[in-house]
């Protein structure tokens, strides 16, 4: 069982650390990390715009969006 972990001292009583996950970091861990990489396709986007069409005004949002997923 992975639910707890005992650290044993010799000659002295146990002391048990219990682990637990918390599900609302979870939670918003994986909702930053899906912002993230929209924000980096986004960037993304706009870079290959901007190279291809000759649009340079294009590579100011593309920065913020890098740096917003950072």
């Amino acid at each position: 069982n992975c639910s707890y972990f005992k650290h044993f001292t010799p000659g002295e009583t146990s002391e048990i650390f219990e682990v637990t996950t918390q599900k609302e970091y979870s939670i918003s861990a994986a909702a930053i990390a899906i912002f993230s990489v929209g924000f980096s396709i986004i960037g993304t986007i706009c870079v290959l715009l901007s190279f291809r069409k000759k649009r340079d005004y294009l590579l100011k949002p593309a920065s913020m969006f890098y740096t917003f997923a950072g």
